[in-house]
Order: structure tokens, then C-alpha cells, then sequence
């Protein structure tokens, strides 16, 4: 489980380059899962909820901006899910 707070301290103390704080849904575990594999060597944290079987919620801290994970989405089969709730945290629904 990632320490957001402890992320976001680090940054505002110039500790960390400019990051974003993103959520998403997605249909299911699997695609975080290769989501996280594209993205590993951008992540600084992140938190996987499941409270809305089978869709996942995945909330994550990235030095990319929105459109570059669109982007690299727009390459991973069946991620229309994720495409459409890709959100900043603060503004973030979950729905499509």
C-alpha cells in the first residue's frame, strides 16, 4: 500500500520531481496488473481497491502526465474502461 502523504511530502520538499495523482477503474485485477507492468518504472505508489466486483479501482502517484497514459492505454487490449474513468484525484468519479 502506497503512502500518499509521505509521496506528496516528499515532493512539495523537492525531494521528487513534479508528480500526478491519479484514479481509475478498470473491468478487472488483470488489467491493473498489465497497467502496472507498463508503468512500473513511473510509479512512486499506488493503492488497488476491489469493492466493485469484478471492477477494480486503482489510485496511483506517476511522474506521467494524463495523455501519456493515455497514450500507453491506447496500446492494452480491452482498456476502454480505464481510458474513459482516467481521472486527477480530485477529480475522480469512477464513472464513465
Amino acid at each position: 500500500m502506497a503512502n500518499f502523504k509521505l509521496i506528496r511530502e516528499m515532493e512539495s520538499n523537492g525531494h521528487i520531481g513534479d508528480l500526478y495523482h491519479f484514479k481509475l477503474r478498470a473491468e478487472c485485477f488483470h488489467d491493473v496488473l498489465m497497467l502496472i507492468d507498463k508503468l512500473s518504472k513511473n510509479l512512486y505508489g499506488y493503492s488497488i481497491e476491489r469493492d466493485f466486483f469484478p471492477d477494480v479501482e486503482f489510485e496511483f502517484i506517476t511522474n506521467l502526465t494524463s495523455d501519456e497514459i493515455l497514450a500507453i492505454l491506447s496500446k492494452q487490449v480491452d482498456s476502454h474502461v480505464m481510458m474513459d474513468t482516467l481521472k486527477p484525484i480530485g477529480e475522480y468519479t469512477g464513472q464513465r
